[in-house]
């Protein structure tokens, strides 16, 4: 494994967390964050040998669960944390690829570079849907249930001054 690459993706999230104008431990749950998503690529993908789709699309589950992590942890927004670690993985090399192949009118190597950045981009998307929507499910059925709690309480309290009154009454 090249934890040389890891540095680097750590090191471009955390430049790049600046340029969003984080601070403090937001700027470095992120920069984390973008590390570990480039380290979750390398083990799937070069140590592996996960298909790259796969290995972006857990990549992208793995850092989205951190941001959700670290969001509640810290009451903070996701998006701090999960944009920038993002950074790494986003294919900028494909799109680039692609329209180079397009000016230089090889189109069949533009079209195919340029399927593969979609997909790439598409594994990334549905793995911070996959998460995102699971925690909020989560988070609404937790809320839910403390409120359905609070309702029960609530109707055993007047169940009880209901009987307390009969007998005071009687």
């Amino acid at each position: 494994m090249n934890y040389i690459e890891v540095f680097a993706a750590t090191f471009s999230t955390l430049f790049f967390g600046i340029i969003f104008n984080l601070t403090g431990r937001k700027l470095i749950y992120s920069s984390f964050a973008g590390g570990l998503g480039w380290y979750t690529y390398l083990l799937l993908y070069k140590e592996m040998g996960y298909s790259k789709t796969a290995a972006y699309l857990f990549s992208a589950i793995v850092i989205t669960v951190f941001s959700e992590i670290i969001g509640r942890l810290k009451r903070t927004t996701v998006t701090t944390t999960l944009i920038p670690a993002l950074i790494p993985l986003v294919p900028g090399g494909g799109i680039y690829y692609t329209m180079s192949f397009f000016v230089e009118n090889k189109f069949q190597e533009a079209l195919e570079k340029g399927r593969e950045t979609i997909i790439l981009t598409m594994a990334l998307s549905v793995g911070i849907f996959l998460v995102s929507t699971f925690s909020q499910i989560l988070d609404r059925t937790i809320k839910y249930t403390k409120v359905l709690k609070n309702i029960e309480n609530l109707n055993s309290t007047k169940r009880v001054i209901k009987y307390k009154i009969e007998r005071t009454i009687l």
